[in-house]
């Protein structure tokens, strides 16, 4: 099915997959995981892209935004912003979910 909308990773989110990918591939050296990992993010995103609030809202006082939702991957968290203005899913972060989640999302900027 093709989406109407695009997508865009903020600079966060683009050095959390950085770091996700890496971490898999190089200090656990299991490749494998790291590719299947990412298969996993790009349908989260085309998911996503097709049904921008398919996610629950992410029920977070530290939120910038009562709009945004995740998806989970595994033991990840994608958080994204769907902009129906412009047609446009912002993926804001993808964090491993047994961190500080209320830290990490009170520094959140879209």
């Amino acid at each position: 099915m093709a989406s109407e909308y695009g997508y865009r990773l903020t600079q966060k989110a683009s050095t959390d997959l950085d770091d996700i990918i890496a971490y898999m591939a190089v200090d656990l050296a299991n490749p494998k995981a790291a590719s299947d990992f990412m298969d996993k993010v790009e349908a989260a995103i085309d998911e996503a892209r097709s049904f921008p609030e398919s996610g629950p809202r992410a029920d977070n006082e530290y939120l910038p935004d009562p709009a945004v939702r995740k998806k989970y991957i595994g033991h990840y968290i994608l958080y994204y912003l769907p902009d129906a203005s412009k047609k446009l899913i912002y993926i804001l972060r993808i964090i491993y979910s047994r961190r500080n989640l209320d830290e990490i999302l009170w520094e959140l900027n879209p």
